[in-house]
């Protein structure tokens, strides 16, 4: 068995269903027993490596302190630390650096650049990125909005990836979920909160399914959901929500599905790193509809693997996705494009290869 010579210290990890969770756990996976996983408290430990829980937080400010000790400890056991989520781990691998502990390399998702509001989240951002032994952004958004904040650290860019099993033929997908051949399907996977843009996603098919028969599936959880349904129920939309799916279900989903709608936008706390579920889709050989928003436009090429859309013009929302559900010949060109693009360009070993030449790894 191979000892594990990296930690990664993190506060989302599978079986969490989000993004950042997602791609940590399949980047783990790819190390093959290389790293390992530390997590909260309370956390499942049935995502992907070896994974334990130790306590991060404490009662007395700053809560994250206990964090430091986490950090130095991993000097004693030889290893390397990478962290992600630049507040609090990332501050707590900095402390634990300036009194003895070991190198450290941060991953930066969007959302960590978006927190670093103020004088003083700004220069704890800086003096965390510039003395980590690697930087990596999860887009090149995410690169350009860190750069901003920090000129002249080297950030690699280290998007996420999509490898596994093929997902089910369309005839084999549709079959288990009793669809009809000809009948078409709409398909939503997110974390449902307010900037994944699923509102105006229900508020564009109440105006597609006024006109055709359509499905429109709606797959994820979140503090959003309540919301939503109201909105649903308001526009007399037709929704097919599904909750706490398997991997295995979800796929069948997308391979099932003609489009994939997901008209993600940005807020002032948060944006779109990246969006694994873009390439899940495009995996499927479906193209999208996706929002101008983050890196979002990375995941999805304009007219090659699918529609780009101004997120907050819910006229735009609803012709791309009529476009797309009227026209078999495009439709079946950018979901075709779309999915030798992300088996061609988008691998997890490919990523690996690259964080540990970062790390100083040798494989």
């Amino acid at each position: 068995m191979i000892e594990p010579n990296i930690t990664l210290i993190t506060l989302d990890y599978p079986p969490e269903f989000g993004g950042v969770a997602r791609y940590l756990g399949s980047l783990v996976k790819e190390t093959d027993g290389v790293m390992s996983v530390v997590v909260p408290d309370g956390h499942s430990v049935d995502g992907p490596g070896r994974v334990e829980t130790r306590t991060m937080f404490g009662r007395v400010w700053p809560r994250w302190w206990p964090l430091v000790a986490i950090c130095r400890g991993e000097k004693e056991r030889n290893r390397t630390i990478l962290v992600s989520h630049v507040f609090p781990v990332g501050t707590a691998a900095l402390i634990s650096k300036c009194l003895g502990g070991p190198d450290y390399s941060v991953i930066v998702h969007g959302l960590d650049v978006r927190l670093a509001r103020g004088t003083w989240k700004r220069w704890l951002l800086k003096h965390i990125c510039k003395n980590a032994k690697a930087v990596i952004a999860n887009s090149e958004s995410t690169k350009n909005d860190l750069l901003a904040i920090v000129p002249g650290v080297t950030v690699t860019v280290l998007t996420p990836a999509v490898d596994g099993a093929p997902y089910p033929s369309r005839e084999d997908a549709r079959r288990m979920l009793g669809i009809g051949p000809d009948e078409k399907v709409v398909l939503t996977v997110a974390r449902l909160v307010p900037r994944k843009g699923v509102d105006m996603s229900i508020r564009a098919m109440a105006r597609i399914q006024a006109k055709q028969d359509v499905r429109y599936v709606v797959i994820g959880e979140g503090s959003d959901r309540e919301r939503l349904e109201q909105v649903a129920t308001k526009c007399r939309t037709k929704v097919t929500w599904i909750r706490n799916v398997s991997d295995n279900e979800k796929n069948t989903w997308f391979g099932s599905a003609d489009v994939f709608l997901l008209p993600v936008r940005e807020d002032e706390t948060d944006v779109e790193g990246f969006g694994i579920v873009y390439l899940e889709a495009a995996k499927a050989g479906i193209p999208s509809v996706a929002g101008k928003a983050g890196g979002a436009g990375e995941a999805v090429v304009h007219e090659r693997t699918g529609l780009l859309v101004n997120p907050n013009h819910l006229d735009d929302i609803t012709g791309d996705v009529e476009r797309l559900l009227s026209d078999e010949d495009l439709r079946k060109t950018l979901g075709q494009q779309a999915k030798e693009r992300v088996e061609r360009d988008f691998r997890w070993h490919d990523r690996w290869a690259i964080l540990s030449s970062l790390l100083g790894i040798k494989l």
